[in-house]
């Protein structure tokens, strides 16, 4: 799977949304005290394809195919005798319930191993200032996608038919080409991952977490964009000023003659 990565000379800002009310200050006051961004867990997110791999249940009335696959569950251990494969041979029907079997195992494995952080090259877009940060009461992060690890983030692409993984791939594959594809009726987010890998199930050359969290740069988040609706603005001003002075507060305005939002820069940063 081609998998295209972040370029900062043409891209020089990404973007996170998130909520912030009194229960969830705690997650922006420590991102600034410890320089760490939370990253979800697969299950996590709003979107019930995202991230599930899925094969190609059709493609098993191919002979060739379904030795391919009848031999693959033999190698790994999830049949083991020769009668096993006779009978999956035998009985469609058990070998399309395996193959499910193993895809539900597989996604159950990319939830445990994988965290995902969302960026946007995007801050004024309102679907995702209502969805993901509480409806514009929320505040949007802006990152410099110079610094490490903004800059191993991965674009998302948008498909109108589910990816198909194939018995071939190693489940390395299986975990990114599921990450990295989404509905098209997704494609306005122009998304993009930062994918880490939980601290239990460190592998490639990927970020590793710790608690679900994951250290970036001191020079990785240079602003807090305020939603229009959000009532706390002077709160994080002072939490800003307290843990790091140098991002800068920005205020969203709503116009009031048309749709959109514009930006008054509440705290310039030092």
């Amino acid at each position: 799977m081609s998998m295209k990565c972040i370029d900062p000379s043409s891209q020089a800002r990404l973007y996170h949304y998130q909520s912030y009310t009194p229960a969830t200050r705690d997650r922006l006051e420590e991102t600034l005290r410890s320089r760490t961004i939370y990253l979800s867990s697969p299950a996590a997110f709003n979107d019930p394809w995202d991230c599930r791999p899925w094969f190609d249940l059709e493609a098993l009335e191919d002979p060739k195919i379904r030795d391919q696959t009848i031999d693959w569950f033999m190698k790994i251990g999830i049949r083991t005798k020769a009668a096993d494969a006779h009978e999956m041979r035998q009985k469609p029907s058990l070998l399309r319930s395996i193959v499910e079997q193993c895809a539900e195992g597989i996604w159950n494995d990319i939830d445990e191993k994988y965290r995902v952080y969302c960026l946007t090259p995007k801050d004024d877009d309102l679907l995702m200032w209502s969805h993901y940060a509480d409806s514009h009461r929320g505040i949007c992060l802006q990152f410099d996608t110079h610094p490490y690890p903004i800059c191993s983030a991965f674009e998302v692409s948008y498909n109108d038919t589910l990816p198909v993984s194939h018995i071939s791939e190693s489940s390395e594959d299986f975990g990114f080409k599921a990450l990295l594809v989404k509905a098209i009726a997704w494609k306005y987010e122009n998304e993009f991952r930062v994918i880490a890998l939980d601290a239990s199930r460190q592998v490639k050359d990927l970020p590793v977490t710790q608690n679900n969290r994951l250290h970036i740069g001191d020079d990785s988040l240079v602003g807090i964009i305020v939603g229009c609706q959000c009532p706390y603005a002077d709160e994080i001003i002072d939490i800003v000023g307290r843990y790091q002075p140098s991002v800068k507060v920005i205020q969203a305005k709503r116009h009031p003659h048309r749709y959109g939002i514009g930006y008054e820069t509440r705290y310039p940063g030092r």
